[in-house]
């Protein structure tokens, strides 16, 4: 009896430990860096850190939370409307500008801004499928995977994901 439940015990470790693994490799693929080129040949590094999705009355708002980074000596100024976000057919979505959010991103001579935020209202078939976030020069960071994803959100309810595995 001892030896089965020791055998039980280390199949459910090791289970649970593949599991970990597998979610830390996730997370760790989403929050990867990226060094983007702007449409001006301007270099800056990108990285997501989370993303938020929420309901509001018949749409779905995406918040993308991003590191920015300027290694250059010089300020870099990006165009927020040069972050669109795509889907699996291929629509595109502008960011949001209303709000705190302002047209242009000033990042100061090899400067970093921690919490950059991108707001998209997108349909709820957006989700059923891969979405990427288009970033400078023909650029395309891949936010969600091919897997379909139904959200079941109330009007206002949000939630969070640090992986593209949804």
């Amino acid at each position: 009896m001892k030896r089965l439940l020791l055998v039980l015990t280390l199949i459910v470790t090791a289970l649970l430990t593949t599991l970990a693994w597998l979610r830390t490799k996730e997370a760790h693929a989403f929050s990867q860096q990226y060094r983007v080129h702007t449409f001006a040949g301007t270099n800056y590094v990108l990285q997501l850190t989370s993303t938020t999705i929420g309901r509001v009355h018949t749409n779905f708002i995406i918040i993308l939370a991003a590191r920015l980074e300027n290694p250059n000596p010089f300020e870099a100024v990006l165009e927020r409307k040069w972050f669109v976000m795509t889907d699996h057919d291929r629509d595109y979505y502008q960011p949001s500008t209303n709000g705190t959010q302002a047209a242009l991103i000033r990042l100061p001579p090899h400067g970093v801004v921690d919490r950059e935020l991108f707001s998209y209202t997108v349909p709820g078939d957006s989700f059923e499928g891969a979405l990427a976030l288009m970033a400078g020069h023909q650029y395309l960071v891949l936010v969600k995977t091919r897997q379909p994803y139904q959200p079941k959100l109330g009007d206002g309810e949000f939630i969070t994901f640090h992986r593209r595995n949804w």
